[in-house]
């Protein structure tokens, strides 16, 4: 008889934590808006407390002759909205294919921040990662076009050491922010 009031009482509390985990919000982020990637949620891991999405992006890299931007798809996995731009910034730093060059591979992401549509990027930028005046140009388009994507996104202000510069590498002209075309 003892057996089976501890196993209704296990059940029962299961049941609970089930339902309570179902229930919890997916983002605790302050970021708003919608992402035009439909959104498969991962598995949740340490019974609930942490739950992940994944989502498959377009990424924009430079061919192997620094003349035109390609588009490849890339999967990445996020615990909430604000790290998703932190997974995306990533994911421009590495190409899982030799011809394409990924142009943000040396450059450091050092924070990044969303409010009201504004994406804020700030980078460091060490001596070898500088490019010339067409691949800084590219290397802007493609972190505009991966950023653009997301619908929530209405602008981009790229940082460099805290600063809003003239030139991300001094060749082209940077605006801040950065707008859709």
């Amino acid at each position: 008889m003892k057996k089976g009031i501890y196993l209704a009482i296990a059940i029962c509390a299961i049941s609970i934590v089930a339902v309570g985990c179902g229930s919890k919000p997916t983002s605790s982020g302050s970021v708003q808006g919608s992402d035009p990637v439909s959104t498969t949620p991962a598995p949740i891991v340490n019974q609930g407390e942490v739950n992940q999405e994944s989502k498959e992006i377009g990424v924009f890299y430079a061919d192997d002759q620094l003349l035109e931007l390609e588009q490849r798809k890339k999967e990445i996995t996020f615990e909430d909205d604000s790290e998703r731009y932190i997974k995306t910034y990533e994911a421009l730093q590495s190409s899982d294919q030799t011809e394409l060059i990924p142009l943000w591979k040396n450059i450091d992401l050092l924070s990044a921040t969303f409010d009201q549509g504004k994406l804020t990027l700030d980078v460091h930028i060490p001596d070898e990662a500088r490019l010339g005046s067409g691949g800084e140009v590219l290397a802007i388009d493609a972190l505009k076009e991966t950023f653009f994507q997301f619908d929530e996104v209405s602008s981009i202000d790229l940082l460099v050491e805290g600063n809003a510069t003239e030139s991300l590498m001094g060749h082209a002209e940077l605006e801040h922010p950065l707008t859709r075309e």
